[in-house]
């Protein structure tokens, strides 16, 4: 039996093409995700069937014989079958080469698939003549088949990361394996087989060459084409590991180095993971931490609590509260905590969370309102030490006045003056024991309407004085409060008064009382006068700040106290050259609504 050494060379060449392809695809699968893994792997297995079937059909080609052979497309299709389904179980335990069992496996189905294919091919090619085959030969050849075939194997899959050219020289241990199962073979038909001529010179070899290359060049293209793809993947796959290593980096970097301590949560309620802040600031390891249900780090108190914004960020919302933790050595510590939906794949699969110890920051804060309490207090005494020392000093002057001159002319005028100064300082003392006295318990109701009327009555013949009117406006029939009456009448006193002196050429003070939704009550007091700076506004409740030529500066600061220990709010908003609007807001006990204003 001769062959065509042109068309030998295709089936090498298809071999090689094929075989360095499938080796490639096979080891793709190895490294992807399972959902990946078959497509690879089912790629790599047609890839190898198509090439082992396509290096024994190619070399059928280049046999020179008087016999006439028909090939039929069922008995293709099987040999196709018997070639795919074979190779994909040799490269299905390609995966677990670090056993010895694997890589035998793997060898026996590549070469059980190789030689049934090639015997199974030349019984289907229909060749009208009895085969027979060498023992010995027959058998040389299977060796050949299976040793070559799974050095190929075992070198491809041994190997982590085999550079192009290791891929190359694999891929050639493969194509021994392929040419010399199917040529040895063909030397073991020839000799037992008596049916068989030698035709040196047939017309139709030229032919033959033509449709061999074709079938090479177009297989080979398409191969080719597959290749590309997979590298494009796989260029792709390097893209997104990269991308994914940085992102692991950063998640790492988040986690693991978070001063604060991380924690992991699954739907089942129990820790998953945590980081070595967590461990430091529970106090409890991380072996500990692991599949403990969340609550037990949680103070008794607060636990049911916790549960229901757990609930909340189950369903999808994001959380930060404060509550208090319980140290593992019985203590229990101030903390927020902040939990985040966790998910994976578009599926919440947990929480994420963490775990910020408010101890030290309590303590800077108690520091800090501690020296705003000094600050505040070393602000008032020396406001006082001023307001104070002027009617001293004339107390004073007076008093030595009289001890050198105890029978001065004018000694009751002297006295009067004194009366006055000792007036003035005990105004001051009154003011800042209304700063002085506790939070107040509220027990009697107010109705607000009579005590503004009766104020607006008092202030009537100060603001005929400054050419002013005071107009007010009602939207209710009546809006009672909880509180201290004298204190209350304090406060509209000096915010309307204030109003009313902002208006030197006169003009017309507006109260409008009205009710918030029946549960607050607004009372604002609006004037027509020059209008406060932005400057000014900030410093309105300083102690001893005022703009007015007498003024002491503490009205205002005394309102607001009274107003804080009320539970209520006083604003100012002003316009120069158009006025300023006070905003008084109380908690109401009760408030009756009217259907239009009533004026007065």
């Amino acid at each position: 039996m001769q062959h065509n050494l042109y068309i030998v060379a295709l089936s090498v060449v298809v071999s090689i093409v094929y075989t360095f392809v499938a080796l490639d695809f096979a080891r793709r699968s190895n490294r992807k995700t399972e959902s990946s893994r078959r497509l690879w792997l089912f790629s790599a297995s047609l890839t190898m069937g198509i090439g082992i079937w396509g290096t024994h059909f190619v070399g059928m080609m280049s046999v020179n014989m008087s016999l006439t052979a028909a090939h039929h497309i069922p008995a293709i299709s099987q040999c196709m079958l018997i070639a795919v389904a074979g190779t994909y179980g040799a490269f299905y335990f390609t995966k677990s080469f670090h056993k010895k069992s694997s890589v035998f496996l793997s060898a026996f189905f590549m070469g059980s698939c190789i030689i049934a294919l090639h015997y199974f091919g030349m019984k289907t090619a229909a060749i009208n003549s009895n085969l027979h085959y060498d023992f010995f030969v027959s058998t040389l050849a299977a060796a050949a088949a299976y040793l070559f075939s799974g050095i190929a194997l075992y070198r491809q899959f041994s190997a982590s990361q085999p550079s192009l050219f290791t891929q190359f020289i694999n891929s050639l241990f493969m194509v021994l394996a392929l040419t010399g199962l199917h040529y040895i073979g063909e030397k073991a038909m020839l000799m037992k087989s008596h049916h068989i001529f030698l035709i040196m010179h047939d017309p139709r070899l030229g032919s033959l060459s033509l449709i061999a290359t074709a079938i090479v060049i177009v297989a080979s293209l398409f191969i080719a084409l597959l290749y590309v793809l997979g590298a494009m993947s796989d260029q792709q796959l390097k893209l997104k590991s990269l991308q994914l290593d940085e992102s692991e980096q950063r998640n790492h970097s988040l986690i693991a180095l978070n001063p604060d301590g991380v924690y992991m949560i699954g739907k089942d309620r129990k820790i998953t993971g945590g980081n070595h802040s967590l461990e430091k600031i529970t106090g409890y390891s991380a072996d500990e931490l692991q599949g403990s249900l969340y609550t037990f780090l949680l103070a008794p108190s607060e636990a049911e609590r916790t549960e229901e914004f757990f609930q909340r960020t189950l369903a999808g919302e994001p959380i930060k509260r404060e509550t208090r933790i319980k140290h593992k050595n019985g203590t229990e510590f101030e903390a927020e905590i902040t939990n985040i939906p966790y998910f994976v794949e578009n599926k919440l699969i947990g929480i994420i969370g963490t775990i910020k110890d408010l101890t030290e920051f309590r303590i800077m804060e108690e520091k800090l309102r501690l020296s705003e309490k000094l600050a505040v207090v070393g602000e008032l005494a020396a406001g006082v030490a001023h307001e104070i020392r002027n009617p001293l000093t004339s107390l004073k002057g007076f008093t030595q006045m009289f001890k050198d001159h105890p029978n001065i002319p004018g000694r009751e005028e002297y006295l009067n003056i004194m009366l006055e100064e000792i007036e003035s300082i005990n105004l001051i003392t009154n003011e800042f024991m209304v700063l002085a006295k506790p939070h107040l318990r509220m027990t009697k109701r107010i109705d607000l309407l009579p005590l503004i009327k009766q104020v607006t009555l008092l202030l009537t013949g100060q603001a005929s004085l400054n050419n002013t009117q005071i107009e007010t406006q009602f939207y209710i029939d009546s809006g009672t409060v909880k509180g201290e009456e004298n204190q209350l009448k304090k406060v509209f006193v000096n915010v309307i008064k204030n109003a009313i002196e902002a208006m030197p050429d006169g003009g017309k003070v507006t109260i409008t009382v009205t009710g918030i939704q029946n549960e607050n009550l607004l009372i604002q007091i609006k004037d027509e006068g020059v209008g406060i700076s932005e400057v000014h506004l900030k410093q309105l409740f300083h102690p001893f700040f005022t703009t007015k030529e007498n003024g002491k500066g503490l009205g205002l600061m005394v309102s607001q106290k009274i107003l804080d220990n009320h539970m209520g709010h006083l604003r100012f908003t002003s316009t120069l050259g158009e006025g300023t609007l006070a905003e008084i807001t109380l908690p109401a006990e009760s408030v009756t609504e009217l259907p239009s204003p009533t004026a007065s």
